[in-house]
């Protein structure tokens, strides 16, 4: 039964509370088996969120029913993606069982449940209230969540480690944080910056514990030195292993990250910079909401940047971005739409396909080249993610526009900024290899080694742009 977790002292003030006990069976069919009560006298009905049934979450909520207190039950109605469901007096139970399309989770923002380890964005695992109409009417519930695993699981979540009940904040932090428990997780913690980070790591590759820890350290300390101290007190990273091919990286929360790497593989450069990408969100995608090409495609550029920094391997940011380049030449509809109207038509594909990405990365070069050529180095792209972040800080959950950044980035470099902006960013004309190369020369201050172009049908790889 659920009640085995004492009511905060935010509940005993007439605070709503919400508790879930989740039951992690692996065992003839892994599922999860998950109870909750909410105890609400504000609403005589609430409408609640449903997992993620769509990759890669692929999660699928099967028998849910509601009762009161005195196991009556009470009606259930689908309502879009998710549900309502009534709420009389003194509180509503409702349970349900979650099973996952996936034993292995195919990326970090994916959802996988087998004998051996859970692995999954608490998105693809709660049915919840609805924070979009429950935090316009009253705070959201105090929350409590209890894990019940196999004998020797660990359960790590962005809310702590092997505890006997956890107390998300919030429904941010209940709806977009990394789960996993396994029997062989390895535990990590340091401190960085007066950030205190958590490692949680299962499975064995090609490099050390240590060895990961130290670039969680240094893309903290870098990111940190560049945009600010590290805007959460605490951060959870969770490396897991998932299947050959099926690499990825991706915050799962403003204060956890999920890490999956294929079995073998090296933390080599391009991993590395995987992790100073992740880490950024912390500040781009966490403190601040913006465009995709600024919140993927900036990070990517930042994370080379700093990634080429502390190795101490300048050729690194370079390298990197001719990958970007070189992707970006081969996306179909790279010279017919831009990178606002890619997102908002809600075009899907891996990162190497999707013009946020690779073209966002260039953007952010480009743009922070312009403005040092223009202030003779007094100023970078830096200087107005600085400002962007004080002002999406002062003003949580508002998102930054393109103009506030167009402006910003004009007020720091000046009008030598326009004719960039229009080309990278507001444009759809093919960015040049020369200028790229360019960019580089002025944001490294040392000579670039270009490698061979990959001829593309019908596209200018070098000289200027189509008209």
């Amino acid at each position: 039964m659920l009640l085995a977790v004492a009511l905060s002292a935010a509940a005993q003030e007439h605070r709503d509370t919400l508790i879930y006990d989740v039951d992690v069976i692996t065992s003839p069919s892994a599922h999860l088996s998950i109870e909750a009560r909410l105890t609400t006298m504000a609403a005589e009905s609430v409408a609640l969120t449903a997992p993620s049934a769509s990759l890669p979450a692929g999660t699928e909520v099967e028998g849910l029913v509601a009762t009161d207190d005195r196991g009556r039950p009470v009606p259930v109605l689908a309502a879009g993606d998710g549900y309502r469901v009534a709420a009389p007096p003194g509180g509503v139970r409702f349970r349900y069982r979650l099973d996952f399309q996936n034993g292995v989770a195919l990326s970090s923002t994916g959802s996988g449940l087998n004998a051996t380890h859970l692995y999954a964005v608490s998105r693809g695992i709660f049915v919840a209230p609805d924070p979009s109409t429950y935090d316009r009417e009253r705070p959201y519930p105090s929350i409590s969540v209890h894990f019940i695993t196999p004998p020797g699981w660990h359960v790590i979540t962005a809310w702590g480690v092997d505890e006997p009940d956890f107390t998300p904040a919030g429904s941010g932090a209940l709806l977009g944080s990394t789960v996993a428990a396994a029997p062989d997780y390895r535990v990590l913690r340091d401190t960085v910056g007066g950030t205190v980070f958590v490692l949680a790591i299962r499975g064995e590759r090609h490099f050390s514990d240590s060895a990961l820890e130290r670039v969680i350290a240094a893309s903290l300390r870098r990111s940190s030195e560049t945009l600010g101290g590290v805007p959460v007190p605490r951060v959870t990273y969770t490396s897991d292993l998932g299947w050959k091919g099926r690499t990825s990286g991706s915050l799962q929360g403003r204060s956890s990250i999920g890490l999956i790497w294929e079995p073998g593989e090296l933390l080599a450069r391009a991993r590395i910079h995987d992790v100073f990408h992740e880490t950024l969100h912390l500040w781009f995608g966490g403190v601040m909401d913006a465009e995709r090409w600024w919140t993927e495609g900036v990070t990517d550029y930042l994370a080379a940047r700093l990634e080429a920094e502390w190795s101490g391997r300048p050729d690194d940011l370079a390298d990197l971005c001719y990958q970007s380049l070189r992707n970006y030449e081969r996306i179909e509809r790279d010279t017919s739409m831009t990178m606002s109207e890619e997102q908002r038509d809600n075009i899907l594909g891996d990162n190497t396909t999707l013009l946020v990405y690779r073209k966002g990365m260039l953007a952010g070069l480009l743009l922070d080249a312009a403005i040092r050529r223009a202030t003779d180095g007094a100023s970078t792209l830096g200087d107005v993610a600085r400002r962007l972040l004080a002002a999406a800080s002062r003003d949580p959950g508002r998102r930054v526009s393109d103009a506030e950044i167009h402006d910003l980035a004009l007020e720091i470099g000046g009008p030598a900024v326009e004719p960039v902006w229009r080309q990278v960013v507001a444009g759809t004309s093919l960015i040049p290899e020369v200028e790229v190369t360019e960019a580089l020369r002025v944001v490294t201050g040392l000579p670039v080694a270009v490698p061979a172009p990959i001829a593309k049908e019908q596209k200018v790889l070098i000289g200027h742009p189509k008209p």
